[in-house]
């Protein structure tokens, strides 16, 4: 009989874990190791609702939302796509639904249900489970892999690394690099913006819908998005600057050198158009505080901030704003600046960086270094955007290592 060790029970261990054992046309002896309890991460995803995919139809369109691996996942999604993933969990007994934005999730918006419906396939494959276990050192003998833990040595034939990303403790790819893999520089991503101003808290809670954002830094645009954000007690959170951080991840801004999110906060509209159009609204309001014409744009706290911090007095009449100042009030609504110095650290989703690709088949999960050695999740140097690209990965490339194994 086959052993198989699967190091980290994360989504995509399980995964892995449970397709080699249905796949399988021989007895398979799967074990699968955590360090903590098995599935838990898996818990905060997409707020406890758990967005589990992205239907995406197009392989290459939906690899397009990974900032890194979006080549290396060609030839995985091609085995095993976001359509392909909804089935599976569909004729596995997980009722899906998908939102108009194409986010996939249960139909009971319950995360602990998908956990308790894979302990279930766990149960049935009889895979064992060992939780709170901390593995020490991976040894390759001959054909075979040694795993030391503080009691005991075990023996397997084939082993899967499914550890998760974590920049904050490297010692995680320890086992990995003593196997002779390179691990990439690793960095958060995905995670809420520090931002200079000290007054940025009077506006936490304001939501802004289908900001453009450019960011720049060392005097270069390095990525514009657009999509909606929130403003926090510390700075900015939200789709829009999640995607901003995943691309900026790996750009050491600082209190110093700061991060400049230049925010436009007029659904596509640049300074000419909008400047026509307040021209327009003073023509036609030339007795109204021009502070209630700029509400009509963004929230009432968005243009109290930003005329306290342009200098701007609310209180002045509509026909009394000078030239120079109708500009102030057009550049500051199509293209605020805001100084980002730091991740707003917890907040991070996942880590950029992790195992080398090039020491990686994407066909087969399978180590081009060490044979019997598979690779799958967030350990690898891939993360994509928020939507559930980064649980469709997990899926994707446990997938293809369980049919492997």
């Amino acid at each position: 009989m086959l052993n198989i060790a699967i190091i980290g029970g994360g989504p995509a261990g399980v995964m892995a874990a449970v397709v080699a054992a249905e796949k399988s046309k021989q007895p398979l002896n799967i074990t699968i190791f955590d360090k903590g309890q098995i599935l838990k991460t898996i818990l905060y995803t997409g707020n406890g609702r758990c967005n589990l995919s992205n239907d995406i139809k197009n392989f290459k369109e939906l690899a397009s939302n990974y900032l890194r691996g979006e080549k290396f996942l060609y030839s995985i999604f091609s085995q095993f796509n976001a359509a392909k993933t909804i089935k599976w969990f569909s004729d596995h007994g997980l009722k899906l639904y998908t939102q108009k934005d194409n986010r996939v999730f249960p139909v009971t918006d319950d995360a602990h249900r998908l956990r308790v419906f894979f302990l279930k396939l766990l149960k049935k494959y009889k895979i064992k489970i060992k939780e709170n276990y901390q593995i020490e050192k991976i040894e390759k003998v001959a054909d075979k892999f040694k795993i030391y833990s503080s009691d005991y040595v075990l023996t397997f034939d084939k082993v899967v690394f499914s550890t998760g990303g974590n920049y904050k403790n490297p010692a995680v790819y320890n086992l990995a690099k003593n196997l002779g893999h390179n691990i990439t520089e690793l960095k958060p991503s995905l995670f809420a913006l520090k931002l200079k101003d000290p007054n940025i808290s009077t506006l936490a809670g304001i939501s802004i819908e289908s900001a453009n954002i450019d960011s720049y830094f060392d005097n270069k645009k390095v990525y514009s998005t657009q999509g909606d954000f929130i403003f926090t007690h510390k700075g900015v959170s939200g789709p829009a600057i999640f995607k901003t951080t995943a691309a900026c991840a790996f750009l050491n801004f600082n209190h110093y050198n700061s991060l400049i999110l230049k925010i436009n906060f007029l659904k596509n509209k640049n300074f000419d158009t909008f400047n026509e159009e307040i021209l327009a609204l003073i023509r036609d309001n030339p007795k109204k505080n021009i502070i209630n014409l700029v509400r009509q744009f963004v929230p009432a706290g968005v243009a109290d901030y930003l005329f306290k911090k342009n200098k701007l007095s609310p209180d002045k009449k509509a026909a009394e704003l000078s030239k120079k100042e109708r500009n102030t009030i057009v550049s500051m609504l199509a293209g605020s600046e805001f100084k980002a110095v730091s991740p707003v650290f917890d907040s991070e989703i996942v880590t950029a960086g992790g195992v080398d690709l090039k020491q990686v088949n994407a066909k087969t999960m399978e180590s081009k270094i060490c044979n019997g050695l598979y690779f799958c999740g967030e350990v690898l140097d891939i993360d994509g955007l928020t939507g559930g690209f980064n649980l469709q990965a997990c899926w994707s490339t446990g997938y293809v290592a369980g049919v492997s194994l």
